[in-house]
């Protein structure tokens, strides 16, 4: 149960921030100097944006969706969730791109124009270097265009993954509206794993795969662009290192294609590993009495080696990718500038340095954020696939004959246990379930049907008895009621409201009250009442906190009668016209079971309609009408005396199908046949002694005298403070040997150096020709050294192949990682003692084996070589500038310290926050 509600937290900031605040995010301040000064907690959350609310998102995009399906089934075509999307969130997300685009044109490319300029201002020698006002505009021009870029863009980034996180919620709340509507043919062909991995991973990607997608268009019209910039610059030569960027195109396509087969393939695998543990959690008690924990050990272990390979895959893709980032852009500076001086042309530092600053922007469009959207698009594509495929699973269909709801329903308020008041109020006259003619099945596919021409009526006030053997269609006649199962012909009308009973007694994690009341508001005497007439008072009593006990999902502490009796005691809680109670009383001793009958059925319920699902005979005499039910038809309808003057043997037809002979011969040995009162009452006792657990109960005191001492619920625990050093020293470690990491760190180092290596030796060239050009009037005498073209390509050459084997290392490292770390949690958890299960639900850990592994295995080795290369990237640049000029540390020591502090008081909340959004997806 959720601690708090979403409508008690303080009101989001954002609505009522200025434009400026929200365009330089002050309205998020407040929450990091809070978060600065202690570990936050829900309390410290806000409400979500108006515009974020679940059930308006999932309304626009389920009518979308509607009419997708609407219109597809005019036109004959497969319906599309993407088109639906589209129509819904893609105005919007348009309009945010072509800002963007916007942006890079004005922006970005204006900024190696005025750094051009500038450098040509000062490396000119004819320029007038006394009027420096051009000199302040190129200037101001950097400037401006550098902080646009800091105020405009990321507004408008946060604006696309805000529209990402829209369309995530609103999928998110169809997923859960069709998991709700889901029938019971289309459970067979799903799994809560799948839809748990849908949630958890397949939706999770869309905050963040929208942010690239539109540079699918922007970054070719952006080459145009570029190209004709340094076309002015060094001509025809600029065709040659544009041409080899371009030629790395298809390459990243058809990786992005694969990408997309993988992650399909990928998403399959951890569906079954996921159906796994689910299926492990939830039978962990009996896994454990048995000791088949090394046996379930070894099936998770083979559909996590299956699972790993594709994700392997996909990480070296990545890897190659990731590399392209290290190289493309050298390689193309290197093409033209080499081209350019093979044409004999002479080499100039403002040349050179405009053209490797356009060439820095295609670097960062074609190889960071273009592949990055080719992978997102395909594997968007495959998880809006995935979703479309379960959302267009069979429904539980909506009966032709809806159900017509009593004005007022009569409700039950006294404690007297021999008269029961009711509050004459407006009842429903007409019958409470008519049945004509019902034919059903559970398999569309099936010749069989479940129900074969059934006509029934249940009048109001009356006790149905509904027996059968087992497989009669007892529960499906049930199901059919509901409307769970759709009828293939024939109908049912259903007049009033309907409370249900299920066969298996299930429970969710929270108080017995809770379970009890399930949402419905507290009325005293009528939950003193229901609690008296279900037989829990003297459990109450037995529980340590009463009522107030905390069960978890499996019903910690509890019986099965105990579970069967509070699952009952939630079905006459709620106060309706018709109960539909499906075997309630088959988990629970001969005499409770009779308090149940004759306290509850027969004296509380007296007024009401209620449909009993039995095999206890018994109880047969008091039951207004009995239905006998088999092989889905029905065998004989009509009170307990006309069954025994009719001489029909249901007895017989009880035990005919799967009790064992000693059962069957208890009932056969009456020398009619037909049932005598009190001898079966005797057989079925000593027979339900031997079947069912054994339940405590007395009705002998209140609910008034248990404990008010509320229990503490278990809470998830999460980390606090920063993630120390030992802890990326053990993930590293479990990858690989020492060696291993050794050579990795080795490559890593040397990529960078030959990177950095190469951008000091052009300027070394440069340079170099800057001083022959002073000794030489004319530049077009100057004759460029051949040994300096083979460094230069020497050292790219080298790029190439180190920046390759260290990104498979790397991956492959932390896919090593990744699969030890599953492996230790999964040992972990199935060693644990059963109160960690009883405790926990099984989501919050179903949780740590699906979103969080997810999150290891795919997003962690990325980030992590996204960062090892930015960092490293920036200590070769400062180890350039400081070989280059001195004085430049002293600006990078300076700009460290301020970054330094300003990523620490970023992290400790963003940490925070990252850890109780983890929390609060255990709810999944």
């Amino acid at each position: 149960m959720q601690s708090f509600k979403s409508d008690e937290l303080p009101e989001n900031p954002r609505e009522s921030s200025n434009p400026l605040s929200a365009m330089m995010f002050c309205f998020t301040m407040p929450t990091f100097f809070k978060g600065r000064k202690r570990v936050l907690d829900e309390s410290d959350l806000f409400r979500a944006l108006k515009e974020h609310k679940s059930d308006l998102m999932g309304h626009k995009l389920s009518h979308a969706w509607e009419e997708e399906l609407a219109k597809s089934r005019r036109k004959g075509k497969e319906p599309s969730l993407i088109r639906a999307t589209i129509r819904v969130f893609g105005l919007h997300y348009m309009m945010l791109g072509i800002l963007m685009f916007l942006f890079e044109v004005f922006l970005r490319c204006s900024q190696p124009l005025f750094l051009g300029a500038l450098v040509s201002y000062y490396a000119d020698p004819e320029t007038d270097k006394t009027d420096q006002t051009t000199a302040f505009l190129y200037a101001l021009g950097v400037i401006l265009t550098s902080a646009g870029s800091v105020f405009l863009m990321h507004p408008n980034m946060l604006g696309i993954v805000h529209t990402g996180m829209k369309v995530r919620v609103a999928i998110c709340s169809m997923i859960y509206r069709k998991a709700l509507r889901l029938s019971k043919s289309a459970m067979v062909n799903t799994t809560s794993g799948q839809m748990v991995n849908l949630i958890s991973n397949d939706v999770g990607r869309l905050d963040t795969s929208v942010l690239h997608m539109h540079f699918i268009w922007i970054g070719p019209l952006e080459i145009f662009l570029v190209t004709y910039f340094i076309y002015q610059e060094i001509g025809a030569s600029s065709l040659i290192g544009v041409a080899v960027m371009l030629l790395f195109v298809p390459i990243q396509g058809y990786m992005g294609k694969k990408t997309s087969v993988l992650r399909l393939r990928t998403a399959l695998c951890t569906d079954e590993r996921v159906r796994l543990m689910n299926e492990i959690i939830s039978g962990i008690q009996v896994i454990k009495m048995y000791a088949w924990e090394i046996p379930f050990g070894k099936m998770v272990d083979y559909a996590r080696r299956k699972e790993m390979k594709a994700i392997r895959y996909v990480n070296y893709i990545r890897g190659i990718m990731g590399s392209f980032i290290m190289f493309i852009s050298r390689i193309s500076i290197f093409s033209s500038l080499v081209g350019y001086v093979l044409l004999g042309h002479f080499l100039t530092a403002e040349k050179a340095f405009v053209v490797t600053a356009f060439y820095g922007l295609l670097r960062i469009t074609m190889t960071v954020y273009f592949p990055m959207a080719v992978a997102q698009v395909a594997e968007t594509l495959v998880s809006f696939r995935r979703i479309q495929k379960f959302m267009l699973l069979d429904e539980v269909k909506m009966s032709e004959n809806p159900i017509v709801k009593s004005k007022m329903i009569p409700a039950i308020v006294s404690e007297n246990d021999k008269s029961v008041e009711i509050i004459k109020t407006n009842v429903v006259k007409e019958p409470g379930i008519v049945i004509q003619n019902l034919t059903a099945k559970w398999n569309p596919e099936s010749a069989e049907y479940n129900l074969d021409n059934v006509t029934l009526e249940f009048k109001p006030k009356q006790l149905i008895a509904v027996i059968g053997p087992v497989g009669a269609g007892k529960s499906t006649l049930i199901q059919t009621i509901l409307g769970e199962l759709q009828p293939s012909s024939g109908s049912i009308t259903v007049n009033g409201t309907v409370s249900y009973a299920s066969q298996e007694p299930w429970l969710f994690t929270g108080t017995v009250r809770q379970n009890i009341l399930f949402g419905q508001p507290m009325d005293k005497k009528r939950y003193n009442l229901t609690v008296k007439k279900c037989a829990l008072e003297r459990d109450f009593e037995l529980l340590p906190y009463g009522d107030k006990t905390i069960v978890g999902e499996r019903g910690a502490s509890l019986s099965g009668g105990q579970k069967a009796r509070i699952n009952l005691a939630r079905a006459v809680y709620r106060q309706a016209d018709i109960y539909l109670l499906d075997d309630p009383l088959s988990a629970v001793d001969t005499h409770v079971g009779r308090h149940l009958f004759d306290q509850c059925m027969r004296q509380y319920l007296r007024d009401r309609t209620v449909v009993l699902v039995t095999h206890q005979l018994q109880f047969l005499e008091q039951a207004d009408v009995i239905v006998i039910l088999d092989k889905g038809q029905v065998r004989a309808v009509g009170t307990y005396e006309s069954m025994r003057q009719s001489g029909f043997d249901y007895a017989q037809l009880l035990l005919s199908n799967g009790d064992d002979e000693e059962q069957q011969n208890e009932v056969l040995d009456k020398s009619d046949g037909r049932i005598d009162n009190d001898r079966d009452a005797q057989k079925m006792k000593r027979q339900n002694s031997r079947q069912r657990q054994i339940s405590v109960t007395s009705v002998a005191s209140t609910v008034e005298s248990v404990q008010e001492v509320a229990p503490k619920q278990v809470e998830e625990s999460r980390e606090q403070g920063e993630i120390g050093w030992k802890l990326y020293a053990k993930y590293f470690s479990s990858g690989g040997s020492y060696i291993t990491l050794a050579i990795m760190v080795i490559l890593c180092v040397g990529a960078q150096a030959f990177g950095s290596g190469g951008d000091y030796f052009l300027s070394y060239w440069v340079n170099k020709n800057e001083n022959k050009a002073h000794e030489v009037e004319a530049r077009a005498e100057i004759q460029t050294d051949p040994v300096d073209i083979y460094i230069f390509s020497a050292i790219n050459v080298a790029i190439v192949i180190v920046a390759m084997l260290r990104s498979f290392m790397f991956f492959n490292l932390a896919s090593k990682s990744s699969t030890r770390l599953h492996n230790d949690m999964f040992v972990s958890v199935t060693r644990t003692s059963m109160y960690f299960f009883n405790t926990n639900p099984s989501g919050r850990i179903l949780n740590r084996f699906s979103k969080d592994m997810g999150q290891v295995d795919e997003i962690l080795p990325q980030v992590m070589m996204d960062v090892i290369q930015i960092f490293l990237a920036l200590l070769g640049i400062v180890i350039v500038l400081a070989i280059v000029n001195p004085w430049y540390i002293l600006a990078t020591v300076i700009m460290f310290v301020i970054f330094y502090f300003l990523r620490s008081f970023y992290l400790k909340t963003s940490r925070d926050v990252k850890r109780l959004e983890a929390i609060r997806l255990s709810a999944v």
